[in-house]
């Protein structure tokens, strides 16, 4: 495994002497170094989610703001958790729910587009789920929610900063989803789909989102977009 690290000459070694351009080489290689750790930290565990997605909602479950939990609805074996756990670990900002029944989405299933091994094997990705985030030392940040999306949203009831919608990619479940769950969302808070441009439904689903006036898109980092709603549409 690489070790990386970054010069002394561009921290507290060297006199800053208001030298902005130093200050500024600096952040972006500690960003640089920080996103190469936690994608060698990350990057072992089996999903579909690329590294710089994850680095992007890693940084949104630290810096949101508003108040509530980061909660995510499909989980599969634990990559996209991982990062966001980390990232709520950093702010100091509790655990993170996973919402999944580990059974697997449909192209999950033997003789699906994406079929899934432990899934064949036992019908469940719960124990992968467990061990990875156990293998990254996050298992005790993360509180799983083991059930459908639909049977998880009729027992909640708190705030949720930041919203990760990436379980049954067909438009009538994203629909489904963001529906039950976009009502605990707080003032302020972001909710991130994935998979846009890469599965039909989803992405029918973002499109009619954004044009219909009330969502505004913040930005895409490959197929993740983040989204908020717009001040007007606030409330609550």
């Amino acid at each position: 495994m690489t070790t990386l690290h970054a010069h002394s000459a561009l921290h507290k070694d060297q006199p800053t002497g208001g030298d902005g351009g130093v200050a500024a080489v600096g952040l972006r290689l500690g960003s640089l170094i920080d996103f190469a750790r936690c994608s060698q930290r990350f990057g072992v565990i089996q999903g579909y989610l690329h590294d710089l997605e994850g680095y992007a909602l890693m940084l949104l479950a630290e810096h949101a703001e508003a108040a509530g939990v980061a909660l995510e609805i499909g989980s599969f074996m634990g990559r996209s958790t991982a990062w966001l756990a980390e990232g709520s670990r950093r702010a100091g900002r509790g655990h993170v729910v996973a919402v999944d029944h580990f059974t697997g989405s449909p192209e999950h299933q033997p003789g699906g587009t994406h079929p899934c091994p432990d899934i064949a094997a036992t019908g469940t990705t719960f124990g992968r789920f467990e061990s990875n985030l156990r293998a990254a030392g996050l298992f005790d940040e993360v509180r799983p929610i083991r059930a459908s999306s639909e049977d998880a949203a009729r027992e909640w009831d708190g705030p949720i900063r930041l919203l990760f919608i990436d379980g049954d990619h067909s438009y009538e479940m994203s629909r489904r989803d963001f529906e039950l769950w976009t009502p605990h969302v707080s003032a302020g808070a972001f909710v991130a789909l994935h998979d846009v441009g890469a599965w039909e439904g989803v992405t029918r689903f973002y499109n009619e989102l954004i044009t219909g006036g009330e969502w505004e898109h913040l930005f895409a980092v490959n197929s993740l977009r983040v989204i908020r709603r717009r001040a007007s549409g606030i409330s609550g």
